[in-house]
């Protein structure tokens, strides 16, 4: 399965969302020469509000999160729960406090953007090269890309394996 994109009906230009870290972010589909990243803005909320994880994952998403994209009056997350009745939706609204709403991601794990955790570039939506490779899964999985993993990865599966190793002697 290839990175889900969409496109807002203002907009020419496609999107994904995709998470690094424990952050979830809204990207450019692709990369543009005319843009200085693929991050356009970071959705979740810092402080006090945690992101959580039920069957699907969820966060807060942050108010003051802005695209420029957005007509007056009009946040983020408005535009995003605006797109196109053809396409699927992103998120739904799931809980409210102080302001902030909490929202569920209802694209699957293999539907969103990855971030390599080794280099640090974003997956591309509509590639059908070899789909990145899962390092950690802790509360959100982590991903390396086919580039990285091919170059470490007898260092990084020599790695696993030595912890495994020693879990097992030690515990």
């Amino acid at each position: 399965m290839a990175v889900h994109s969409f496109q807002h009906p203002r907009l020419t230009v496609s999107l994904s969302l995709g998470h690094k870290y424990n952050g979830w972010y809204l990207i450019f589909a692709k990369p543009y020469r005319t843009a200085d990243s693929r991050e356009i803005s970071r959705l979740d909320a810092s402080g006090p509000f945690k992101s959580a994880w039920s069957t699907r994952p969820r966060f807060w998403f942050n108010p003051k999160a802005r695209s420029g994209w957005e007509l007056d009056g009009e946040s983020l997350l408005d535009l995003l729960l605006s797109l196109d009745v053809h396409e699927p939706p992103l998120f739904a609204i799931v809980d409210h406090e102080a302001g902030v709403n909490k929202v569920e991601v209802l694209l699957a794990e293999h539907q969103l953007a990855h971030y390599c955790e080794n280099c640090g570039r974003w997956e591309v939506a509509g590639d059908n090269a070899l789909r990145w490779f899962m390092v950690h899964s802790d509360r959100l999985p982590r991903y390396i890309c086919p580039a990285c993993h091919a170059r470490d990865w007898f260092g990084a599966r020599l790695l696993r394996s030595l912890k495994r190793l020693s879990h097992k002697i030690f515990c």
